[in-house]
């Protein structure tokens, strides 16, 4: 494997989905999250009637916070104002984002989109209210997809135990940093720890969702056997020293086949079963 192979290993899940399913669906949040920013984006330059309209739901201030409708804080995430960002965003979406889909799903990357680019301005935006320095660098518009793509990137590098992306995120934060520290700073650290911590939850759930259960009954039949034996985490041969066998498979005879449910007491194949006779004494005895 060449070296630019193990810095996209993180990759593969998204590779193999596009290989079997398509581009579009394997990963359809990423793509139209993509396309929404470049119409989005297209508009705000273009003529005076759709620049109106993008202002209206995707200009977003820090001193809108008071007033109540958040559309456009939402919308904001879809606003790119330079080629660069846009090409960036780009980028991100086949590195970054169509990845993190192809590992959590659709619904839990919008999740994850949603409040890392929504929970961030919020709570700078709140401090920088309440402490009366509002007119210090937040009346300009707080928009893009940098807090988007830095939470994801943050839960694709915890997801996927990925070295390399964690390395481009920990890199690209320290020059954010040294450089030209700010507001939006502030909410790219802030869009990381909540990347990290979606990302221990995902996998949080994912072992409870693999993890084999104890309570299997002993009378389960070879269909219940083979999907519980298909959840056992180690690898073959088992043995009850290993990670995942369950408690009620036999040391020396492994799981129990049932041979159907037990006949109760006093009855057999359906028929009642015949009572013992009680021995009698011969006549000339």
């Amino acid at each position: 494997m060449t070296i630019l192979g193990r810095v996209l290993a993180y990759r593969r899940p998204l590779q193999a989905a596009v290989a079997s399913v398509g581009l579009f669906a394997a990963a359809p949040a990423s793509i139209s999250f993509l396309l929404a920013t470049l119409v989005v984006s297209v508009l705000w330059h273009g003529p005076p009637g759709g620049h109106r309209l993008v202002a209206t739901c995707c200009a977003w201030r820090a001193t809108d916070l008071p007033r109540g409708p958040l559309l456009p804080l939402l919308g904001s995430a879809l606003l790119v104002r330079r080629p660069v960002e846009a090409i960036w965003t780009t980028t991100a979406a086949g590195l970054v984002l169509g990845p993190l889909e192809a590992v959590v799903g659709s619904r839990r990357l919008i999740a994850l989109g949603v409040l890392g680019h929504a929970l961030p301005p919020i709570l700078v935006d709140l401090c920088w209210l309440v402490t009366g320095q509002a007119g210090q660098g937040l009346d300009g518009l707080d928009v893009g997809t940098s807090a988007v793509v830095v939470a994801a990137a943050a839960a694709l590098a915890v997801t996927t135990s990925s070295l390399p992306v964690a390395a481009v995120l920990v890199a690209g934060l320290t020059v954010d940093i040294a450089a030209a520290p700010d507001l939006a700073t502030t909410e790219h650290l802030i869009a990381v720890v909540v990347g990290v911590g979606f990302a221990m939850a995902f996998s949080r759930e994912r072992r409870g969702a693999t993890a084999p259960s104890d309570s299997t009954p002993v009378d389960a039949t070879p269909v219940e056997l083979t999907a519980a034996a298909a959840r056992f985490r180690g690898s073959p041969p088992w043995s009850p020293s290993s990670p995942g066998w369950p408690s009620w498979v036999d040391a020396k005879s492994g799981p129990p086949v049932s041979a159907g449910p037990a006949v109760p007491p006093g009855r057999h194949f359906g028929r009642r079963r015949p009572a013992a006779r009680s021995a009698r004494p011969a006549p000339w005895g």
